[in-house]
C-alpha cells in the first residue's frame, strides 16, 4: 500500500507544480480551487480534517488527517467545478489508521457522492461506496492476525472553499 500512497503524492506534486503555467493560459472564469473541511469518514479515517485542491476543472487531490489515521485521494467531477450548485463525483480514496494496543490497517474505497457548492464559501458533501479493508490486529502476547474484508464506507464533510 505504501507504493500507491507514494505514487499519489508524487502525482499530486507534479500536477500542483504545473498548475501555474496552465492557469496563465486558461481564459475561463477562475473559481476558488481549495477546500478545507471537517470530515466524518473518508480520507481522514473516523473524524478529522481534509484539504482538497482542484487541478483543472474536473480533477481534485486531497489529503486528510484524522483522529486515528491519515489518507489521500483523487476525486473526479464529471461535470466540472461550479460556483453554485450540486456536483456528482467519484474517485479513489486511501486511508491508513492505527489503534494503540489493537492494531491498524488500510482502507481503499471508490466513493460515489455529491458536493453542494453555494454562493458563500460553505460546502457540504457526502459519499458512499465499496471498500476493501486490510485489518491487522495485535496483542501483548505477540500474536497478530490479518483480515481482508469488503464492506461499505463513506464520508460526510462540511467545509469552506477559498
Amino acid at each position: 500500500m505504501k507504493p500507491i500512497i507514494t505514487l499519489l503524492f508524487c502525482m499530486a506534486f507534479v500536477l500542483l507544480s504545473t498548475q501555474n503555467s496552465i492557469a496563465q493560459n486558461n481564459k475561463k472564469l477562475d473559481f476558488k480551487k481549495n477546500i478545507f473541511s471537517g470530515n466524518i469518514g473518508g480520507t481522514s479515517s473516523i473524524i478529522g480534517i481534509n484539504y482538497q485542491r482542484f487541478i483543472g476543472n474536473n480533477l481534485a487531490i486531497e489529503f486528510g488527517l484524522g483522529l486515528i489515521g491519515i489518507g489521500t485521494g483523487l476525486t473526479f467531477y464529471p461535470k466540472g467545478l461550479t460556483e453554485n450548485g450540486a456536483r456528482f463525483y467519484t474517485g479513489l480514496k486511501l486511508s491508513s489508521f492505527v489503534l494503540i494496543d489493537v492494531g491498524g490497517g488500510t482502507v481503499a474505497y471508490l466513493p460515489f457522492g455529491m458536493t453542494f457548492f453555494s454562493d458563500t464559501p460553505l460546502i457540504i458533501g457526502f459519499d458512499i461506496g465499496p471498500a476493501r479493508g486490510k485489518l491487522v490486529s495485535s496483542s501483548f502476547g505477540g500474536q497478530t492476525s490479518e483480515t481482508t474484508i469488503f464492506y461499505g464506507f463513506g464520508n460526510l464533510r462540511i467545509g469552506m472553499r477559498f
